[in-house]
Formats: structure tokens, C-alpha cells, sequence
């Protein structure tokens, strides 16, 4: 029984050991760092097929647009996020990508995109309640007019930014002056009549 009883004890030491052994070895993988991957960084920029072509962007967006990260994807803005993916037949031409123009002064672009297909892309990164405590007249505008009626899209400094009280109420004042003129003009010209 004495070989029996030191094959058991035997036995028992090893397992033990090994039990040790096995304990040490997943404490140190706890607390290893573990392994790093590897992160992709895009050396070209995601611009560069627009910039190529579009030679008067070749600097970039300037201003806020061009220091801004887009809320939806946490990354810089780019032109395909306001703009849109082009198509192949894109460099022949062919028009299919977001345009954005003024339009009270633009009939023909507006026609293709719709005022509210147009301010659409703009909501999608600036929300209506900032914009509406930012000045009122956002909300009456939004579906009358593109927002680039009063902003500009790539300037280095957007003119609406702290731009006066007094000088905001000159910017209503003409663009309504505009719009009643206009109106009288039609309804002269409807009628027969010299304007008054």
C-alpha cells in the first residue's frame, strides 16, 4: 500500500502544481495589455476626387464647414456630405449631385432641387431649435427660401455670423422691398396699367 499511497500523493502534488501553474498564467494574461490593432489612417483626402475638377475648392471647405465634424458620423465634414455621391458619368457632365443656389435669383437650379430637398441637407446636421433661438426668421424662411438665399456654404468667414441688428433689419427690409415691387410690377402688367 506504501506505493499506492506515494503514486497517490504523487498525483495529487503534480495536479496541484499544475492547477498553480494554471492560476499564474491567467492572472498575468489579466493584467497584460491587450494586443493593439491597427488602426487605418486615409492619407489622401476624401475631397480629392472632388478638388481634382472642382479647381476653386482646392484649398478645401474654409469657415466653420471646414472645421466641423459631422454629428452623424463623428467625422470631418466632406463634400459628399452635402453634396452627395457623383456617378461615374459625373466628370461627362452629367448633373447629379446637389446643387445649392440663392433661390429668389436662381429659378432654373431650384426647379431641379427642391427648396425643401435643398434645406433638407442642411437639417441634417443643424437643428431647428438652435436655429430658431439663433434668430426667428429662420422658421418662417425654411420652406419659402434655400437657406443659401442669406448663407454662403464655403466662405473662409459666413457674413450672417454676428453680423448687426441694424444691418439684419436692412437685409429684411431690401429683400422685402424686392418682393412688393416685384408683386406691384405683376399686377400693373396683369391689369394694363402703369404702376402709380
Amino acid at each position: 500500500m506504501g506505493d499506492l499511497t506515494m503514486d497517490f500523493l504523487r498525483l495529487m502534488l503534480m495536479a496541484a502544481m499544475l492547477l498553480t501553474s494554471l492560476q499564474g498564467q491567467a492572472a498575468d494574461a489579466a493584467t497584460a495589455p491587450a494586443p493593439t490593432t491597427h488602426e487605418v489612417e486615409f492619407l489622401r483626402s476624401a475631397d480629392k476626387a472632388c478638388t481634382d475638377c472642382h479647381k476653386e475648392q482646392s484649398e478645401g471647405m474654409h469657415g466653420k464647414h471646414g472645421q466641423a465634424t459631422n454629428p452623424n458620423n463623428l467625422a470631418p465634414v466632406t463634400c459628399t456630405n452635402c453634396h452627395g455621391q457623383p456617378s461615374p458619368q459625373h466628370r461627362e457632365g452629367v448633373k447629379d449631385v446637389m446643387r445649392f443656389s440663392d433661390s429668389v435669383n436662381n429659378k432654373q437650379s431650384t426647379e431641379r432641387y427642391p427648396i425643401a430637398e435643398q434645406n433638407g441637407v442642411c437639417m441634417s446636421c443643424h437643428e431647428p431649435k438652435p436655429l430658431r433661438e439663433a434668430l426667428w426668421a429662420h422658421d418662417v424662411h425654411a420652406t419659402k427660401l434655400t437657406c443659401t438665399s442669406c448663407h454662403q456654404l464655403h466662405p473662409a468667414r459666413e457674413p450672417m455670423v454676428a453680423i448687426p441688428e441694424k444691418s439684419r433689419i436692412k437685409l429684411c427690409v431690401d429683400c422685402h422691398s424686392k418682393q412688393h415691387q416685384a408683386k406691384a410690377g405683376n399686377q400693373t402688367a396683369s391689369l394694363g396699367k402703369e404702376a402709380p
